[in-house]
């Protein structure tokens, strides 16, 4: 009985979580084409689709202290509620200020909504690979409906009237949050726990999921139509580029239950190990020229890493579990927000293809850190 209404949990919190995200999504599709409809510069657009990023990193122990201070259920609601304000504050606001003000609403909406779908994954050892696949392919649905379906009312009603529409159907994930069973989630604490520092140090696995931010969300997001166009014309290029990029949202919907499955009935440390070393071999085949080969592999490990790192996590931190997840996430959104800027850099000075072997001999190092540590340890005793 308890297994179900866990699962239930699961599936009602990655719903709030994929129904929020559809401002989210639909504004880095909108906000670049149509910014004076917004009243911002072309300036204010990166640093608008940025800051949400940036407010999540030095925020999540603060989240985590909510939680543990609220509750996970009251949390959701509240994440809920802010997510459907941010997402209206798109179309109601008009100039840099205010969007920046809705752009940190949403980025501590998302902390939140995140922290509490894996914290209901993980809230016991037995199947988490498993409820943790399946909310992260749950999580992709807004997304990928936002960016198709969004993407055409936009024509039908404009830019900014649009996100109006969104906020509502995003309201609808605040029923959902309500729905949550309060007997499968974890315990509120009477005294949380002390705060981190403000960047909280990192161990082996948070070390290899910052290079997964900095690599493939942030080398070769970037980079990779500018090394089609190397072989395409411009506009080939771009249509390859783009649907590569498309296919990674497609492959964590597709992948990560697979992943979580295979995990819980084989333990976690072999197909953890497996797509590193996916990653690492498709960093190095990029490198090497071999862009297709080298990317499909990229896309298939980060559709079951983004389950496998949460995974291990769990079991590794048994005893604190959503501090450890926050740490994890804190430091991947790290590498989302360093791999960028990074790739901006070092493209004046080498080729992206340099940069894709140097990613790769970084994976290399911190697998070889990770394989030493006690973590790995543990995962092991739970293999056997």
């Amino acid at each position: 009985m308890l297994d179900r209404l866990v699962l239930r949990n699961v599936w009602m919190s990655s719903w709030v979580l994929s129904l929020s995200l559809f401002g989210d999504a639909l504004l880095y599709v909108v906000l670049p084409v149509h910014a004076e409809a917004f009243g911002i510069s072309m300036v204010m657009v990166g640093f608008l689709l940025a800051v949400n990023r940036l407010i999540r990193i030095f925020f999540y122990g603060v989240i985590v202290q909510l939680a543990e201070l609220i509750g996970v259920k009251n949390l959701c609601i509240c994440g809920a509620i802010t997510a459907t304000l941010s997402t209206a504050g798109y179309a109601l606001f008009d100039g840099a200020v205010m969007l920046v003000v809705s752009r940190m609403l949403w980025g501590l909406s998302f902390a939140a909504l995140l922290l509490v779908t894996l914290t209901y994954a993980a809230v016991n050892q037995a199947k988490t690979g498993t409820r943790i696949g399946i909310s992260r392919s749950v999580e992709q649905v807004g997304p990928l409906l936002a960016m198709t379906v969004g993407a055409w009312l936009v024509a039908q009603l404009g830019p900014r009237e649009v996100f109006i529409y969104l906020a509502g159907a995003t309201s609808l994930a605040v029923f959902l949050a309500i729905m949550l069973h309060a007997e499968a989630q974890p315990e509120r604490v009477k005294k949380p726990s002390p705060r981190d520092r403000i960047l909280p140090r990192p161990d082996s696995l948070d070390t290899l999921i910052f290079w997964m931010g900095a690599g493939i969300d942030g080398v070769f997001t970037v980079s990779i139509s500018l090394m089609f166009a190397q072989y395409l014309t411009v506009d080939m290029a771009i249509l390859f580029g783009g649907s590569v990029l498309a296919a990674r949202r497609v492959s964590e919907m597709l992948v990560a239950p697979f992943a979580g499955v295979i995990a819980d009935r084989l333990g976690i440390r072999f197909p953890l190990l497996l797509c590193i070393v996916m990653t690492i071999t498709g960093f190095s085949m990029i490198g090497a020229g071999l862009l297709l080969p080298g990317s499909a592999l990229l896309v298939l490990a980060r559709g079951a890493l983004g389950t496998l790192f949460a995974a291990a996590v769990a079991h590794i931190y048994s005893e604190a579990k959503i501090k450890a997840l926050a740490r994890n996430q804190t430091w991947r959104d790290i590498g989302a927000a360093f791999g960028p800027l990074a790739t901006g850099v070092g493209l004046s000075i080498m080729s992206p293809q340099i940069m894709h072997l140097l990613v790769a001999l970084a994976f290399a190092a911190g697998l070889a850190s990770f394989v030493f540590s006690p973590g790995w340890k543990l995962l092991v005793r739970q293999s056997v």
